[in-house]
């Protein structure tokens, strides 16, 4: 039942979340794409990777995000991304391939208007499946199998679909300041995903995936030369399903080099409790965390919750200095 439980939460109610999410910054919202601000690179690859519920009498669920994007024309960004779960011993995958798009409405960068405003869009294909003959039925019930169950027996249920793929496409608006006289500059942004709200059923009855609406938010604090702390929320909606997820992440500038080491502490509500450890080296970035399980599974998990690692790589143009911005 624990099992069935997981898998309906994966399948039903709020999409997979990655706790480095600003890392996946085209899941996160569209109108990040290509948009990289006071930062003068050629182009990002960002990667990222969670295993969770590693403790659980299954297999562990996975998700892996890899992603490319690019400015073209100041204005201008352009990109895509692939993201697959997997989850646990029924193998219900979900995989998502979109390319994508965004806009900067404002100049910004100047006295009048230090502050960038940017929308995009994303449009790609879904595609989920499941492998039935990894489940156990009632009619597999046998009183002299060692479990109680006989696999080889006769299911007496009749899958029509393992496979599924559907059209799908997201939007979303960004802003941030970027006034390098103040020492505080903030950003915010707000997203709507699966807007054509793709049917997820594998039978023939409908079930239309919900939109799911993502807000996240923060600030930029330049405490001095050498520190800066970020604070940052997201919030998501998606049917009756709601994440909140509040931190900060500290990065210290060791002087006369390119390495910037960081620390973060965040909070997922009723979910877990999550501690960052990372290294920035110029543009790039380089990232570790750890879930300490703190909801009712805690019981069966013993705490343990997901550990993610991820890579931000860029190319940068020459002659570019490192910012911890």
């Amino acid at each position: 039942m624990l099992l069935l439980f997981c898998n309906v939460f994966v399948l039903r109610a709020q999409d997979f979340h990655l706790s480095q999410y600003e890392v996946a910054s085209q899941y996160m919202n569209p109108a990040l794409t290509g948009m990289y601000f006071d930062e003068k690179v050629n182009y990002k690859v960002n990667a990222d990777f969670r295993e969770q519920w590693r403790a659980l009498p299954s297999k562990p669920y996975t998700t892996g995000y890899l992603a490319y994007d690019m400015p073209y024309q100041k204005q201008w960004g352009f990109g895509g991304y692939i993201i697959n779960d997997a989850a646990g011993t029924q193998n219900v995958n979900t995989l998502s391939i979109l390319l994508s798009a965004a806009y900067k409405i404002t100049t910004g960068g100047n006295v009048s208007a230090p502050y960038d405003l940017t929308v995009g869009l994303q449009m790609g294909l879904l595609q989920r499946s499941t492998h039935p003959g990894d489940y156990l039925y009632d009619n597999q019930y046998s009183a002299t199998s060692p479990t109680g169950f006989d696999a080889s027996l006769p299911s007496g249920e009749s899958i029509s679909k393992t496979a599924i793929f559907r059209y799908d496409a997201n939007t979303g608006i960004y802003y941030r300041s970027h006034d390098k006289q103040k020492k505080v500059n903030y950003y915010g942004g707000f997203s709507i995903f699966h807007v054509t709200k793709p049917n997820q059923s594998f039978t023939v009855e409908k079930n239309k995936m919900p939109m799911r609406f993502a807000w996240n938010g923060g600030a930029y604090i330049d405490v001095n030369k050498q520190v800066m702390i970020n604070p940052n929320a997201l919030f998501m909606l998606q049917a009756k399903a709601i994440e909140l997820n509040v931190g900060a992440m500290g990065y210290y500038r060791i002087e006369k080099t390119e390495y910037s080491p960081a620390l973060g502490l965040s909070y997922r509500y009723q979910d877990a409790v999550i501690i960052h450890l990372g290294l920035k080296q110029g543009n790039n970035v380089y990232r570790v965390s750890y879930d300490i399980n703190t909801s009712s599974l805690k019981n069966y998990s013993n705490g343990r919750g997901a550990i993610e690692f991820s890579v931000i790589y860029c190319g940068k143009k020459k002659g570019k200095t490192s910012s911890l911005l």
